[in-house]
């Protein structure tokens, strides 16, 4: 416990995103609930007890839980071993995991994909919703970073969305160039918002009747919404070669870190305006393409 509270400070120090913590915190008090209490050294001299609970947790919740609560527990005694050298053994009992292999989850929609798609959006009831998954395909952003969008974040002029705080943190602070399609499901959204939930949408651009104001769970039944959250993020991606958007540009706009000298020296500012809005536009025209006909019937999906 002693531990973690630690590891929990120096995270808000640097800065780490209230996402990245409460995942931290959920593997300490619910996952690793039983240890909370019990000496980091205790469990160093017996890491066959930590390996046992690793391949417990997988039977129970499956093998990307388990590695990811040894991942938290990994990080929080290497943070405690720095300050406590004289105590705790140097040896991670996390070291004696053998790990579950782990495969990139390939969720994500070609062109063809698309239209199915676009008309279960459209049967979705609640239009605050509908819109804010729209957003999420049309730029390809983490839905953990959208909801929380307030009102002042959308700049009309410059035809940006900025979003201060995406994992990272804010020192990964970054605006989103919008297409035309973009800035009409926001002005609908923003529309739909004061029409349903007129306080919240004072602030938020997402608002809704939560605690916190704004979309907190962005989880559709897959009967009622096939692909959502990383599945679109996913989609934004494969769609972006077929709209022959190089690699580079690509992470520019989710917003990837940029490996390599040469493309380190890119300024991401400089280029947002003119050159990286045109590759946004192009990506829409993709998406949008396959229900060209149909956005011209009437109908649900108009």
């Amino acid at each position: 416990r002693e531990a973690w509270e630690r590891y929990k400070a120096a995270l808000i120090k640097k800065a780490r995103s209230a996402g990245t913590i409460a995942g931290y915190e959920d593997h300490v008090t619910r996952v690793l609930k039983i240890w909370i209490d019990k000496p980091l050294k205790d469990l160093a001299e017996d890491p066959d007890l930590v390996a046992r609970k690793h391949d417990a947790i997988t039977l129970a919740s499956g093998p990307y839980a388990a590695n990811g609560a040894m991942r938290t527990l990994r990080a929080i005694y290497n943070h405690a071993w720095l300050k406590n050298k004289k105590v705790l053994p140097r040896d991670n009992p996390v070291d004696a995991v053998d790990w579950n292999k782990e495969r990139r989850r390939n969720s994500g929609m070609g062109v063809g994909d698309l239209p199915g798609w676009f008309n279960e959006l459209a049967r979705l009831e609640n239009p605050v919703r509908r819109e804010f998954h729209l957003i999420e395909v049309l730029s390809g952003s983490r839905p953990a970073a959208l909801k929380r969008a307030r009102l002042n974040h959308l700049d009309l002029r410059r035809r940006v969305l900025h979003i201060p705080a995406p994992k990272g943190g804010e020192d990964r602070a970054f605006d989103i160039p919008l297409s035309r399609e973009m800035i009409r499901s926001l002005m609908r959204v923003i529309r739909f918002g004061r029409a349903q939930h007129p306080v919240e949408a004072r602030i938020w651009l997402f608002p809704a009747e939560s605690k916190v104001g704004h979309i907190y769970t962005t989880q559709e039944d897959r009967a009622d919404l096939s692909k959502w959250g990383n599945d679109l993020r996913q989609t934004y991606r494969t769609i972006a070669t077929v709209a022959k958007v190089n690699g580079v540009d690509a992470k520019l706009l989710m917003n990837h870190a940029i490996p390599g000298v040469n493309e380190g020296y890119i300024t991401r500012e400089k280029i947002l305006e003119d050159h990286l809005r045109q590759q946004q536009q192009a990506i829409t025209d993709v998406i949008f393409a396959p229900i060209r006909e149909l956005r011209e019937k009437d109908g649900q999906l108009r």
